[in-house]
Formats: C-alpha cells, sequence, structure tokens
C-alpha cells in the first residue's frame, strides 16, 4: 500500500521533469514551426502555407506593435465570440441541469487556447508558444492562438525526420493521467461539438465498426508525414489540409474572416488557380462536415476520424480518471445511452466502446441505481468497485440530480 500511494508523487515528479526536458529540446522549434508575421520567429513561411499548396501566406506579413495603443476591434469581435458561446453552451443543456461543469472548463481552454487575442489589439506581446504543445486540436492558422496542436506538431517533426519528443510528451502524459476526460472536459472542438450535437438530426447511424476508422487516420498521421519527409515534402500536413474538423472552425474560419480575408476576395477577383483551389477546398470541406454533423452527429468528427481521441483511447483501462460500469447495479433503464455524446454504451466490454467513453460524467449523474460510477488512481480497478485515490475536484452529482 506505501509503494502504492507513492506511485502518485512519482508520476507527477516524472511527467513535471519530462516537460521541462522536452520544451528546453523543441520550443525553438515550435517557435519556427507556428510563426505568423513577426511571432514568434519574424519574416517566416506562416503556419497557414502547411495547409495546403496554394493557400495564400498574408500572414508572413503581419506585424504586431505595442506602441500605437489599443485596438478595440478584435476585442470586442472575441469578446461577442466569447460570451456567444458560453450562453449557446449553457442555455438549456443537459450537463448545467445535473450539475456538471464540462461546459465551463471546455469554455475556459477555449479562451486560454485564444489568449493570442491579447497580442493582436496591441496590449501585451503574447508570444504564440506561449503554452507550448495543448493536450488538445489547436489550429495555429488562428492569429490568436497561445499554443501549439499536438497533431499538428507531430506531423511536421516527422515530415523533417525530428523524433517528436514535445507533442509526444505531452500526448504520453495526458492519455496516462487523463485518457479521454480532455475530449469531454478541454477540448475547445468538443465545446463547438457537443453545441452542434443539440440540432443534429441524428438521422443516420454508422455501423459501430466504423468508429475503428479513427485509429486508421492515427496511423496515416505518422506514416503519410514520414512518406513525404522522405520524397522531400517538409510544409504539407496532410491531416490538418484534409480531415481536420476542428481546424477548419478553430484556424481557417478565423484566419479568412481576419487577416485572409483580402485575399479570399482577391482569389475569387483575380482568377488566381492555385489560391482559387486551395480555398474552395478549405470551404468544402467544412461545409462537408457541417452538413455530415447535421445528419449523423455533432460529435462526428470525435466518433470516427479524430487521431487524438484514438491516442488517448489507448489509454483507456489504464488512465487516473475513469469511468465504470458495474453490471450488478445497472438496472438497464437505458438513460446512460440515450444522453450519451458518444452514443455507447459501457455495459459493452469491447475495445472500441470503451475507448470512446470521454468521462463527461452524465451516465454518472443520471444513473438511478448506481451502475456508473467515477474511479480515480493508479491500477486497473476490480470490475463492480469503485477506486479512489485522489478527491473529485469537480462536484458531479447535485442533491437534486433528476433520477
Amino acid at each position: 500500500m506505501r509503494v502504492r500511494r507513492l506511485l502518485l508523487p512519482a508520476f507527477i515528479a516524472g511527467a513535471a521533469g519530462a516537460l521541462l526536458l522536452a520544451l528546453s529540446v523543441d520550443l525553438r522549434w515550435l517557435e519556427e514551426l507556428n510563426t505568423y508575421g513577426n511571432f514568434d520567429v519574424e519574416n517566416t513561411r506562416g503556419f497557414i502555407t502547411r495547409l495546403l499548396p496554394g493557400t495564400p501566406d498574408s500572414a508572413v506579413l503581419r506585424e504586431y506593435r505595442f506602441d500605437h495603443g489599443v485596438h478595440a476591434t478584435p476585442l470586442i469581435a472575441l469578446g461577442v465570440v466569447f460570451v456567444l458561446f458560453l450562453v449557446l453552451r449553457a442555455v438549456g443543456d443537459l450537463d448545467v441541469k445535473l450539475g456538471i461543469r464540462r461546459w465551463l472548463t471546455a469554455w475556459a481552454a477555449f479562451v486560454v487556447a485564444r489568449f493570442g487575442l491579447l497580442r493582436v489589439s496591441g496590449i501585451a506581446p503574447v508570444r504564440r508558444c506561449t503554452y507550448g504543445t495543448f493536450p488538445f486540436l489547436n489550429c495555429q492558422a488562428c492569429e490568436m492562438a497561445s499554443g501549439g496542436c499536438p497533431i499538428g506538431n507531430l506531423q511536421a517533426a516527422l515530415m523533417q525526420f525530428r523524433f517528436p519528443l514535445l507533442p509526444l510528451v505531452v500526448l504520453v502524459i495526458t492519455g496516462l493521467a487523463l485518457g479521454r476526460w480532455i475530449c469531454g472536459w478541454l477540448c475547445p472542438f468538443g465545446l463547438v461539438a457537443d453545441m452542434f450535437d443539440r440540432i443534429s438530426l441524428h438521422r443516420w447511424k454508422p455501423a459501430h465498426a466504423w468508429r475503428a476508422m479513427k485509429f486508421v487516420v492515427l496511423g496515416l498521421v505518422i506514416v503519410v508525414p514520414l512518406g513525404l519527409g522522405a520524397f522531400g515534402g517538409t510544409v504539407w500536413l496532410p491531416f490538418c489540409s484534409t480531415l481536420c474538423a476542428s481546424g477548419k472552425i478553430y484556424g481557417l474560419l478565423p484566419f479568412y474572416a481576419t487577416t485572409g480575408a483580402r485575399d479570399f476576395g482577391a482569389a475569387f477577383a483575380g482568377g488566381h488557380a492555385g489560391e482559387l483551389a486551395a480555398i474552395l477546398w478549405h470551404s468544402a470541406v467544412f461545409l462537408g462536415f457541417i452538413w455530415l454533423g447535421v445528419m449523423i452527429s455533432g460529435r462526428l468528427f470525435c466518433r470516427y476520424l479524430c487521431p487524438l481521441g484514438a491516442f488517448l483511447g489507448l489509454f483507456h483501462r489504464i488512465s487516473l480518471v475513469r469511468v465504470e460500469h458495474v453490471s450488478e447495479d445497472c438496472n438497464h433503464c437505458g438513460k446512460c445511452v440515450r444522453h450519451c455524446p458518444m452514443g455507447i454504451d459501457l455495459g459493452e466490454k469491447d475495445f472500441l466502446t470503451q475507448s470512446e467513453c470521454v468521462r463527461c460524467g452524465r451516465c454518472v449523474a443520471l444513473c438511478p441505481s448506481g451502475g456508473r460510477r467515477w474511479s480515480y488512481g493508479i491500477g486497473v480497478p476490480v470490475p463492480g468497485k469503485e477506486t479512489v485515490l485522489v478527491p473529485d475536484p469537480v462536484r458531479l452529482v447535485p442533491p437534486d440530480t433528476p433520477g
């Protein structure tokens, strides 16, 4: 028991040491990779060009200055977006009714990931790699980004035949500590996906086996950049250019709404074939995700295509935070399945189902018989037992929880 109690502090100390080492090795490379104008490395190719050959690079010309006062327009515009997202996510939402605060934590992560607003508005020179690499998807094509994307950084490193130390350390520590809890509680794309799911028609339901597709995407995220690098490719990031729904919403959309707005109009007016093709491709993929989200699920990308979710799902049995199904206490009422954002039943023990759980806590709060429980700590839990080695950081089940 004494050894077991020492494992958690040892893990925290080891994780902190690994992060510091990775940052010391990779931070300069990360700054050069994710540059935008004169931040973080001046006169370097903008990250936007890595999303597809031909994408106009207005970002490289962007110059930030802090001696001309505060620019109110970006503060007002993004402030409105912040408030709008908070209201749309909270009003009438089931999580709010159940006392589950993940709507607030995901919104807070979205705000932190956009601290670059202080740079854009001329308030403070917040660097684009202030937070190194985030443990969630965060497209650097957005002018206001304040940290890198682990999947984007992983591809870039592999394409250059560079060991992806920082993204790999971040991903492994996140997987061991939290697993897909990140997807349910911190991912800014999950914030949008949950809002969108409320208006989804759920008309089509792909076969359960299609959830394995994200593991194929994870494999391609590793193999394709290595192949491109072997043939001299060092710029184009294949996943970011094609399947990343998060990048379309949090990267390309704000880019074309701000820095790239002039390029968007010029490409159509001037008929520049390369730029026009890139813009049309970005637009088609974005609209395609919207349509599929309406027809299938707001969390379509999370269920079937997200390589980050696939990687974190590999840790589903050993992460420190878990949700367990207690079969002997289950009365098979079906509330958990009806309200699960990932559309799964943890009573099914196959790998695809278990690795899908984003630890949102809805099933724990809704279950009238105690068939779902939070489980915390190191070690694989015993079925039917609740392992609690650390205190619950968020009160998930208030006294008036609906039964």
